[in-house]
């Protein structure tokens, strides 16, 4: 028996020891799933959601915000003072380094924010700049033509992501095929259309990442995306819809997690279409949605109904704004007075969860006369489609990752911005044009709400776009994932199994 008993029990040490070595050997290899892949590695010629995923993983910037109180962190740099109101000086962090060994320097910098001034999808970001004087290899100082409030939340923006002079001089095409940038990842293998593969930066200066090899992979169907993570394919999704967040932490393989992100969804109205070129009729289609039923309905009542475009997190969002309330008889009736019933409209969607959306407004569009025809696009042919003009209407969403209401409003409703730029909607105002410049000159920051306060007002009344409901950041993920936390975007630097 005492025979047996010491077989047993060195069998059972031997397995013990087995199992401990695998369980060493931990998993580090990540698949994302979201509704696109990216359309563009190049931060400077990048506005949308999907493709800032991924820069957010390739690349560094100056400052990044932090999500918790809004305010703005340095990043790349050292450390950094005000010589006044329009002279920022700015000291980078040492021996921060490229994928390719290359040294991060004030080169790299003042090339970057150039590179970005110069391009019309985010030039309004940094237009204000008019100089950057290189001190040293380190040392730089952006200078402003006026007082610029919102510079440091501009130099968060994925767009200031800083890229190397020497190799993008050699072959941009190239370059931004396979970045050579700082940031915790850099490009394995892209298969456009399909999914990016990311492989850690070992050098990364905030640390080796625990997750060396990343997967985003586009899959457009939010049933595909569930199931993904259900069956282990998927470990973490984006866009994970409000009906299914019980039923995938059920079995305890997910976990989903949700926080208030900076994101408006809205129903963007073209105002130069022939048909809603017509004030009424926008008017009158603001008073006919009712946005509670689908917060209610779509989102379960998990994200919140929205009385204006900023979101509660965003500097200058305005807890008093008042929209147009839900009131379909007169809406209706407005239609009959000015001989707008049986007006036919298009709207434009990007993926079936607002397909829902759309069609719940197309109920209520029909309530009062109005036929509404709606359109699912690919993520690319809709961005193509609503920026130039191909529709009456469109569902959308906007955060300023900024956290500031000018990122909010300025290339969305600013007529420089008309078109691909950011302002699907065509609108342009004069007088909201000029209020948008004197909030960025503004330091008085009550002063600053107050313009954003009057642009408001001008918008409940034109409206060029109805704000729909304050979104969440959702993310379904392995519950065997760690780190996470519902951050406006992934960082998967600091996630490990």
């Amino acid at each position: 028996m005492k025979k047996i008993l010491g077989i047993t029990l060195t069998l059972g040490l031997t397995l013990l020891g087995g199992c401990t070595e695998k369980e060493i050997e931990k998993k580090d290899k990540l698949v994302f799933a979201q509704l696109s892949d990216p359309k563009t590695l190049d931060p400077q010629n990048s506005t949308d959601n999907y493709s800032q995923i991924a820069i957010t993983q390739i690349y560094d910037r100056l400052f990044e915000i932090d999500e918790k109180t809004g305010t703005t962190i340095p990043s790349l740099v050292e450390n950094y003072k005000r010589l006044d109101d329009k002279i920022l000086e700015i000291k980078l962090k040492k021996d921060v380094k490229f994928t390719n060994g290359d040294l991060l320097t004030s080169e790299d910098v003042k090339f970057t924010i150039e590179r970005a001034k110069q391009n019309p999808k985010v030039s309004h970001l940094y237009k204000m700049i008019k100089d950057i004087v290189i001190l040293s290899d380190s040392e730089l100082q952006i200078i402003t033509e006026e007082a610029f409030s919102p510079l440091l939340n501009h130099l968060s923006h994925k767009s200031s992501s800083i890229i190397n002079k020497k190799e993008v001089l050699k072959d941009e095409v190239k370059y931004f095929e396979n970045p050579i940038a700082t940031g915790p990842y850099k490009v394995k293998s892209w298969s456009t259309g399909d999914n990016i593969t990311l492989s850690s930066n070992q050098n990364y200066y905030k640390g080796n990442p625990s997750i060396k090899t990343v997967v985003i992979k586009a899959v457009p169907e939010e049933n595909s995306r569930v199931i993904g993570l259900e069956t282990g394919e998927i470990d973490m999704s984006l866009d994970i819809p409000a009906i299914s967040w019980e039923d995938l932490e059920k079995n305890g393989k997910v976990k989903v997690y949700s926080g208030p992100s900076t994101t408006t969804g809205y129903i963007g109205l073209n105002t130069k279409s022939p048909t809603l070129s017509n004030k009424v009729l926008r008017q009158a289609i603001a008073l006919a949605v009712d946005k509670q039923s689908i917060v209610d309905t779509i989102y379960l009542g998990k994200t919140k109904v929205a009385n204006q475009f900023l979101s509660p997190s965003v500097f200058g969002y305005n807890k008093n704004a008042k929209d147009a309330e839900f009131n379909p008889k007169r809406a209706k009736e407005m239609l009959e007075e000015n001989g707008l019933l049986g007006t036919k409209l298009k709207i434009a969607v990007s993926s079936p969860e607002r397909v829902q959306v759309a069609t719940i407004i197309q109920d209520q569009l029909k309530r009062i006369g109005l036929d509404l025809e709606i359109e699912l696009l690919e993520w690319g042919a809709f961005l193509s489609q609503t920026g130039s003009g191909n529709t009456d209407m469109f569902i959308m969403g906007w955060g300023p990752s900024t956290y500031d209401a000018d990122y909010g409003y300025y290339p969305n409703i600013h007529s420089s911005q008309i078109g691909s730029n950011g302002n699907r909607t065509f609108y342009s105002n004069q007088k909201v044009d000029e209020l948008l410049e004197m909030a960025r000159k503004e330091s008085d920051n009550e002063k600053r709400k107050g313009y954003y306060i009057a642009i408001q007002d001008i918008l409940n009344d034109e409206v060029p776009l109805i704000p729909l409901y304050h979104g969440n950041v959702v993310y379904g993920a392995n519950a065997s994932l760690k780190n996470i936390s519902a951050t406006g975007y992934p960082e998967f630097y600091k996630y490990e199994f």
